[in-house]
């Protein structure tokens, strides 16, 4: 019999469930485990290409998501996301929006000064 696993948050965002549909469109290309078990090397792997930079937060910093060292639980893989409650805030990027952390406007050079002579 297998182990059944309970939705671990509340709300999704539509960032969440965009990732989550983004995982579950991979899912037969991507190694899972106990049905719901990544590594976090797989998961890194599985976004060199894609518009995803890193792990969400919301699963690799979350205590209840680990699953011993490197592990993390997302029992959403299996998950029909029609029946997820979509939390409507207006918070955060866009799901699937290009990252811009750390990317600030490079200020244009200041103009050369002529040098003054003194006597």
């Amino acid at each position: 019999m297998l182990p059944t696993y309970t939705i671990m948050l509340s709300s999704y965002t539509p960032g969440q469930i965009a990732f989550i549909n983004w995982l579950q469109a991979r899912r037969t290309s991507l190694t899972v485990y106990d049905e719901c078990t990544m590594t976090r090397a797989d998961l890194v792997e599985a976004l060199k290409d894609s518009v995803y930079v890193a792990v969400p937060a919301w699963i690799a910093v979350t205590p209840n998501r680990r699953a011993g060292r490197g592990n993390y639980l997302i029992p959403e893989i299996n998950v029909d996301v029609a029946t997820l409650t979509i939390n409507t805030n207006t918070r955060g990027r866009r799901a699937g929006s290009p990252n811009v952390k750390g990317r600030t406007p490079v200020a244009p050079a200041p103009a050369p000064v002529a040098p003054t002579i003194i006597r």
